[in-house]
C-alpha cells in the first residue's frame, strides 16, 4: 500500500453498532427568504378590488433546500494499517476537542473488536496538530508521516523518534512504501526530480537521496507515489500532468503510464509482474468510462480487462486482495470483482452522497479495511469499514 503525506482532512464482528459519527442521517433544511409569515408585508391580506382587472395567480416557487454537512463525533479515523488479521493501528482525530482538532492513535490486537489509545510522537501531541498517516511493516517497526516530518518506532509504538531524512527541503509532498525488509520514501523536488531514500525496516539507517528523473509532471507541487515489490518499483508523479518511472534490478527508466492522458486514477502492484489500474479521471478524455487495465509484464504493456462504471469518478481508490479479487472505492460506493476486474457488483453504498475514499488496504486475501471521508465546510467526518470475505460485504468499525 502506498502512503501519501497530507491526506484529505479528509465479515466477523468488528465492533458494536454503527460508527460513532453523525453521518447516517443528513438533515434537509428549508430556507426562508423572509417574505412570508405574520410579520411580512406580503403576508397581509387586502380586500379585493372589484374594479381591478383579474390577474393570473403566479405558480408557487418551491423553497430552496440544502443538506447539512455531517458533524464529526467521537474518534474519526484518517489512516489505517494492519500487519495481521488481529493487529493494526489507526491514526485519526477525537471530538469534541477544545482546540477543534485532537490527533489520536489507536491500536488493536483482536482484529478491531477493541481499541486502546497508543502513544504519539511528542510533536504530534499538541492539540492543534492534525493530518498525516501511519504505516507499520510488522508488529515492532512503523512510521508516522506528517507534512514535513517522518517519525519511526522500532518497539511497537512505545517510543517514537524523528528520522533524519531531509524532506523539509523538498516540496511538501511525499510518500512511503514497504517492500520485504526495506522502507522507501519518495519526495518531490522543485527541479522535477524525485529524491528517493531507503532504509532497513528494523533501524534508522537511511541512504540517499537517489534522484529519479520523472519529466513532464510539472509543478508547482508535484506529488510522488512509489510502490515496491521484490526487485521492482514503480513511481507516478502527479503535477499539472502525470508521468512515471519504473525500476528493474536497481535501474530507473521512464515509464509509459497506463490510460494515457492524465494517467491512472489509481493503481496497484499485485506482484512483480501484475499491475492493475483504473482509468478515468475527469480530464482524461477517455470518453467518460472508468476502465480497468491490467499488466502481466511489470507495467511494460497494459490490456483493458473490464469497465468499472459508465462515468468518471471524482475520487477512486483501488484495493487488491489478490489477482482476481479486487475492490474499487469510487466516490460513495464500494465495488467488488471476483474475476480480476472483468465484472463488478456494488457491495456497499454510503448513507448519502458526498463521501469519498481516503485510504484502504487488504491484510490477507479476505480481510481488508477502507476509510471514507465526507469533505465539507468544516472538519472532515470519516468512517472505517471492514470486510472478511474479500469485499463481498462490509461492516462499520466502532471505536467505542
Amino acid at each position: 500500500m502506498r502512503l501519501r503525506a497530507n491526506p484529505v482532512v479528509l465479515a466477523g464482528v468488528i465492533g458494536v453498532g454503527m460508527p460513532v459519527l453523525a453521518a447516517g442521517v443528513i438533515a434537509g433544511l428549508t430556507m426562508d427568504d423572509g417574505d412570508s409569515g405574520p410579520d411580512s408585508a406580503t403576508g397581509a391580506t387586502a380586500a379585493p378590488d372589484a374594479a381591478a382587472t383579474p390577474r393570473p395567480t403566479p405558480a408557487a416557487t418551491p423553497a430552496a433546500t440544502f443538506a447539512a454537512d455531517p458533524d464529526p463525533v467521537g474518534f474519526q479515523p484518517d489512516s489505517i494499517n494492519f500487519v495481521s488479521v488481529d493487529e493494526g493501528w489507526v491514526l485519526g482525530r477525537s471530538y469534541p476537542c477544545p482546540a477543534l482538532l485532537c490527533q489520536s492513535l489507536r491500536h488493536t490486537t483482536d482484529g478491531g473488536r477493541t481499541w486502546r489509545e497508543a502513544p504519539l510522537p511528542a510533536p504530534l501531541r499538541d492539540a492543534g496538530h492534525h493530518g498525516g498517516w501511519v504505516k507499520f511493516a510488522d508488529a515492532r517497526n512503523g512510521w508516522i508521516g506528517t507534512r514535513d516530518a517522518l517519525f519511526a518506532t522500532h518497539d511497537g509504538g512505545t517510543t517514537w523518534r524523528e528520522t533524519d531524512i531531509d524532506i523539509k527541503t523538498a516540496e511538501p509532498a511525499w510518500s512511503l512504501t514497504v517492500s520485504e525488509d526495506t522502507v522507501w520514501v519518495a519526495a518531490a523536488r522543485a527541479d522535477e526530480r524525485t529524491a528517493l531514500f531507503t532504509s532497513p525496516i528494523t533501524r534508522d539507517a537511511w541512504t540517499g537521496p537517489v534522484e529519479v528523473a520523472v519529466p513532464g509532471a510539472g509543478g508547482p507541487y508535484p506529488v510522488p507515489e512509489v510502490s515496491a515489490t521484490g526487485s521492482r518499483a514503480w513511481m507516478v508523479v502527479t503535477g499539472r500532468g502525470r508521468s512515471g518511472a519504473r525500476m528493474v534490478d536497481g535501474t530507473w527508466t521512464p515509464w509509459q503510464l497506463p490510460c494515457g492522458g492524465n494517467g491512472p486514477a489509481d493503481w496497484h502492484a499485485v506482484s512483480e509482474k501484475r499491475l492493475v489500474a483504473l482509468c478515468g479521471l475527469p480530464a482524461s478524455g477517455d470518453g467518460g468510462a472508468t476502465r480497468v487495465v491490467t499488466s502481466v509484464d511489470g507495467g511494460v504493456t497494459f490490456t483493458e480487462t473490464g469497465q468499472l462504471s459508465p462515468s468518471r469518478p471524482a475520487k477512486a481508490v483501488l484495493l487488491a486482495a489478490d489477482a482476481t479479487h479486487l475492490v474499487a472505492a469510487v466516490d460513495e460506493r464500494l465495488l467488488t470483482s471476483i474475476d480480476g476486474g472483468e465484472t463488478w457488483t456494488t457491495a456497499y453504498t454510503a448513507p448519502d452522497r458526498g463521501w469519498q475514499p481516503l485510504s484502504g488496504e487488504f491484510v490477507t486475501e479476505t480481510t481488508g479495511f477502507v476509510v471514507l471521508g465526507h469533505p465539507g465546510s468544516g472538519p472532515v467526518p470519516t468512517m472505517m469499514l471492514a470486510t472478511r470475505d474479500a469485499g463481498q460485504s462490509w461492516t462499520p468499525v466502532s471505536f467505542g
